[in-house]
Parts: C-alpha cells; sequence; structure tokens
C-alpha cells in the first residue's frame, strides 16, 4: 500500500491538470483510476474537488474495508437505495462546485451522463477519460518495485512448470500447474488468462487454453501474469515439448533479434512506432514479416494493458519511468508461433530489463 505522501502527491498531478482546464473538480468512474488515487479497488465512483479532499463512494458492503484502507479522503457508503448519481450531484452542490466539471465520459454510461448534466448546475462537461492513465503511465520507484515482484513470481511459476511438463498434459493443466505456482508464490490473482497454446494451435496470438494435449515436437507459447500489490507482469516464453523441426527453431532467430534491436533504441523520447519499427524490421529481413501480425509491445502497471503502446500509432516521446512489453512474434497458420516477452522499464538513457528467466528452452 502506497503511502499517504504517495497519494498526495499524485493527487495533486491530478490538481494540476485540472487547473490547466479551468476545472473546480473530477469524478472519477475508473475503478482502476480510483485505486491509484484512493488504494481501495472496489470504488464506485470518486470526486476529486481541487480544494479540499477527495470523496470516494462505495457501495454500504464495503465501507468498513474501505474507511480503514483509505489514507487520504472521505468515504462514504451508499446503502442498496441510494442511486450513486444523486449522490454525486448532492455532493458537488454542497461544495458549491459549478461552472465546469470534468468527467470520464469513457467509463460513464449514458443515463449517469444525461442525469448528471441535467441535474448539474455546470457550463460544460470536459472529457477527462485518458488524463490519469497519462498520469498512471510513468511509476515511481515503489510502482517498479512491485512489478518486479510480480514479474519474479510469474518467472518461478514458469521455472516450476519445466520441472514438471511432459508430452500428454493438457493445454489446462499447464495452466493450472502455473496458476497455482503463481499463487503459492504470493500472487495475489492474475493479470488476465493464462495462455497455453501448443503444436498448431500457437499460431493464434491470443488462443483460448483447451484441453488439448501437448504431444512430442510441439510448441507450447505460455503467455502468463502474476500480481503483486494491485500491479501486473506479463511474460511469455515459448517452449518444446522433447526435439522440434529445425523449421520451427529457425522462427527463434528473427523473435530473438528483434528483442535486441527493441532494446538498441528504446529509451525515452523515443516514439512507440520507432521501437516498433526496429523490432519489425529484423522480421521483416527474414522473411516473416507478414507472421508478425500485432503490435510490439504495450504499457504495464495496475492494468496488464496501459500506455504507452509500442505500435505504428504511437508518435508520442516515451517517458522515462514507463514500464512495458517488448513481445515479437512469428505465427504460421497450420505450422505454428513463437513469442518471448520482455518487461522493460524506459530510462533516460536507454532501457532495462526487469526479466532473469531465460528466453529459450530447448
Amino acid at each position: 500500500m502506497a503511502s499517504i505522501q504517495t497519494f498526495k502527491k499524485r493527487l495533486s498531478m491530478v490538481y494540476g491538470e485540472l487547473e490547466k482546464r479551468g476545472v473546480k473538480a473530477a469524478i472519477v468512474f475508473n475503478t482502476l483510476n480510483m485505486y491509484y488515487l484512493t488504494g481501495f479497488p472496489r470504488g464506485r465512483s470518486l470526486i476529486v474537488p481541487v480544494e479540499g479532499e477527495p470523496i470516494l463512494l462505495v457501495s454500504e458492503l464495503e465501507f468498513d474495508e474501505a474507511t480503514e484502507t483509505v489514507k487520504y479522503g472521505v468515504v462514504i457508503p451508499l446503502k442498496a437505495n441510494m442511486s450513486l448519481s444523486e449522490v454525486i450531484i448532492s455532493k458537488l452542490t454542497e461544495l458549491n462546485i459549478n461552472g465546469n466539471i470534468a468527467v470520464e465520459r469513457q467509463y460513464m454510461n449514458i443515463d449517469m451522463y444525461s442525469t448528471l448534466a441535467k441535474k448539474l448546475n455546470v457550463s460544460e462537461f470536459i472529457d477527462f477519460s485518458t488524463v490519469i492513465l497519462q498520469i498512471r503511465s510513468v511509476k515511481d520507484s515503489e510502482e517498479i518495485d512491485l512489478i518486479r515482484k510480480a514479474l519474479n513470481i510469474s518467472e518461478k511459476s514458469i521455472k516450476h512448470l519445466l520441472g514438471i511438463v511432459h508430452e500428454g498434459l493438457s493445454e489446462v493443466e499447464i495452466a493450472g500447474e502455473i496458476e497455482y505456482a503463481m499463487r503459492k508464490a504470493g500472487s495475489e490473482g492474475y493479470a488476465f488468462n493464462s495462455i497455453v497454446a501448443s503444436g498448431v494451435r500457437s499460431a493464434y496470438p491470443h488462443a483460448s487454453t483447451t484441453q488439448k494435449r501437448v504431444c512430442q515436437g510441439e510448441l507450447v507459447v505460455i503467455d502468463v501474469g502474476a500480481k503483486y500489490g494491485g500491479y501486473c507482469s506479463d511474460i511469455t516464453r515459448t517452449i518444446a515439448i522433447g526435439s522440434i523441426h529445425e523449421d520451427l527453431k529457425k522462427m527463434f532467430i528473427p523473435v530473438l533479434e528483434a528483442i535486441d534491436a527493441a532494446v538498441d533504441v528504446l529509451s525515452a523520447g523515443v516514439t512507440g512506432a520507432e521501437v516498433d519499427a526496429a523490432a519489425r524490421r529484423v522480421i521483416e529481413k527474414y522473411g516473416y514479416g507478414k507472421y508478425f501480425t500485432h503490435s510490439l509491445g504495450h504499457g504495464v502497471g495496475l492494468a496488464v494493458h496501459e500506455e504507452p503502446g509500442l505500435n505504428s500509432r504511437n508518435n508520442s516521446p516515451l517517458l522515462s519511468g514507463s514500464v512495458v512489453t517488448i513481445e515479437p512474434g512469428i505465427y504460421i497458420k497450420g505450422v505454428g508461433g513463437v513469442r518471448i516477452e520482455e518487461m522493460a522499464l524506459v530510462r533516460d538513457d536507454g532501457c532495462e530489463i526487469l526479466n532473469r528467466l531465460e528466453r529459450v528452452f530447448f
């Protein structure tokens, strides 16, 4: 759990963004943004006035835990017969908030938006949907440490699997072994549904994990993520069951070189598009360009997919303190796929690979 000073620092950044926009308050609906600003993971809404403490609205069932958890701010319980929109309106009226108000429009339903627009005495709703996401994209040292711990748990789970995996296990059984190992090592949950895809199914980048049993000579793509202190990890390794054909081994070479190429250019000030292009050129050089069908990577933090993106659309300079994945892959239908995913911390003078686990196992 972050300190009260950390929460105040995060809120001060939000206040700064509100003041830039001439706004007196923000209404937050994104659950992870509420967690980032209060430390409580199950808020219904958060009112952030420029002057005064934030107000977290929670279900009455959550009130006791929320009051014990929240170190800075006011917690208000919502009884079963209370309307969230009416409570928001009541609190903003009490605070004499008028003029412009910032809202996370992306996370509001139509009924909420129309009710607030109709009943609040405001000039305009300013869309604030991406602002806190951008603030979250740069991690402090405490957040980075939590991500390191989450990644360490994920790597331990893969090491555990390597000692027991064998022909005949199903993809579901392999996922179960990994998830049990993550829990045993301290994971508070899973960043996403584990991906275990074997044989020709390894050519599906986001394959569902099935009852298929792994066979000798197959590749198995394993993409897993632990959670620790609310923060996610994301790691992929492609392992071989017994000896594999040389054509499958050859697919590893451009993937590994693409990671190195991305690491060479990844740094604060470089755009996500430039990092993606550096890795993609390597894959294309080996003739596999059309088989690399997704972006190179994404930010990781409280969410497993967040800003910044390492993709052709991101022409914004990367910032020191962001944590991103580097995950080139090659997927050939009817043959199989290879993906290797690392996590990297963006620094002013380059980047730091956070992983300690080997990249190749055959």
